[in-house]
């Protein structure tokens, strides 16, 4: 433990000590130990984000506690985890780094006591201040990691409803210093993870290219000697026997319709890159598909919000994406249900300007020990299916230097699966020369 901290704690010890509250917890000394110790053993930022809020309950005896973290592609702090009685209250709260409150945080870098600092809190927009009233908020503390704003958090009032002293603030401020530094290693880490975990996909995929490209010819060339063959001898075929030849024949065709997508994964498939309108592409793949959409009583709800439609990309291979994906959804929802696709902007200043796809569907999702495997190719959990679909759309978006990503949910009350897609809007982002 850091002497700094030390003398913080001691203060705090002598201040407890000394108010009308009452004496410290016996075990102050062993909760707050434990609380430094545990961060050197979490690696993950889900172990984390859930064992440090619990931890500050615990020690300062708060109602709640709640932790909001910077999301980098929606540009908003979330609430990502929430301890105590009164949980909900802030859950589907997120703020933007132009409200008063963040920019308050940002710029003074220090606790915003809501009790204490009523000119601070009468400075914010009205629906804040009901907010942090709502809440029954205490203490907002920033979570700073490089002197950069990671996130922060929103202690509410005590069990016993007693005020935050002076000497507690400030050690519940060096706490969170001390878990922001974490948090911003724990993000980091999982941002590396998820890298490697992207490049060796797509090492996966560049072989499975390779080896496609090498056996298609030898595989195709007797399929077609087999195919011919057996239409040939079918004229001298019985009814009965016809049927089987005619089951043959649809196997080989079968066979060669892996072979083709196997042959998407090849190396040799270049992009041929063109202007073109995204809505119009998507609206495309949805009248491909109108007569499945109906058969299984499915609506279709879109909301294009982009600021300009046209972006670069190949429209036969964008188009196979969305295929792809809209039928992996119909045939999750046999009985009805409804597919949302949503598109919009994410101008970025650190980075190219992409354009988000959203395709959301109210089916039975997919556990989460399969959505691990969803894009490897010749993985399926269908009787007819050959397991290349989503691997292939994978193949696709990463030529186009874009990005996929699929999210699910198998509970009873909330169930379906969201694909979302990330695509550039320039070309020299596209890792595919134009041809």
């Amino acid at each position: 433990m850091s002497k700094f901290l030390n003398s913080i704690i001691k203060r705090f010890i002598f201040c407890s000590n000394r108010s009308r509250y009452g004496n410290i917890p016996q075990n102050f000394h062993h909760l707050t130990n434990e609380f430094l110790k545990s961060f050197n053993y979490i690696i993950g930022i889900d172990q984390l984000l859930d064992y440090f809020p619990a931890r500050i309950k615990e020690i300062f005896d708060a109602n709640s506690v709640y932790i909001f973290i910077f999301e980098p592609i929606t540009h908003r702090y979330l609430c990502r985890k929430t301890k105590g009685s009164d949980f909900r209250k802030l859950t589907e709260t997120s703020f933007s780094s132009s409200d008063p409150l963040i920019k308050w945080l940002n710029v003074n870098k220090c606790s915003l006591d809501v009790t204490a600092q009523t000119g601070v809190v009468r400075f914010l927009p009205q629906p804040e201040q009901e907010l942090l009233l709502r809440s029954n908020t205490a203490v907002v503390v920033p979570l700073l990691a490089l002197n950069r704003l990671t996130g922060f958090l929103i202690v509410t009032k005590k069990v016993n409803d007693n005020s935050y002293t002076p000497a507690e603030i400030q050690l519940l401020v060096s706490l969170s210093g001390h878990a922001a530094i974490a948090i911003e290693h724990a993000l980091m880490y999982q941002f590396q993870e998820d890298k490697l975990k992207k490049l060796f996909h797509a090492d996966k995929l560049t072989t499975v290219g390779e080896l496609a490209a090498g056996a298609a010819h030898e595989i195709r060339n007797p399929l077609t000697s087999i195919r011919s063959t057996i239409q040939f001898l079918q004229k001298d075929l019985t009814e009965n026997k016809k049927a089987l030849a005619n089951s043959i024949i649809d196997e080989v065709d079968r066979i060669d319709q892996t072979i083709k997508g196997l042959l998407s994964f090849s190396k040799s498939s270049e992009l041929h890159i063109t202007q073109l309108e995204l809505d119009e592409i998507i609206s495309q793949s949805l009248t491909l598909l109108e007569a499945e959409l109906r058969k299984n009583q499915i609506q279709v709800r879109k909301q294009f919000k982009i600021s300009s439609p046209i972006i670069p990309g190949d429209a036969s291979q964008l188009k196979q994406v969305f295929l792809n994906i809209l039928l992996n959804s119909i045939q999750a929802m046999p009985q009805g249900g409804t597919i949302s696709i949503t598109t919009s902007d994410e101008n970025k200043r650190d980075g190219p300007d992409k354009v988000i796809i959203t395709i959301e569907d109210t089916g039975c999702g997919i556990p989460e020990n399969i959505l691990q495997k969803v894009f490897q190719p010749f993985f399926t959990t269908k009787d007819s299916g050959t397991g290349l679909g989503l691997s292939i759309s994978y193949g696709i978006v990463s030529k186009h230097g874009g990005h996929i990503e699929i999210q699910s949910n198998t509970s009873p009350d909330e169930h379906g699966t969201t694909v979302r897609i990330e695509l550039p809007k320039k070309v020299e982002h596209i890792s595919q020369k134009k041809s």
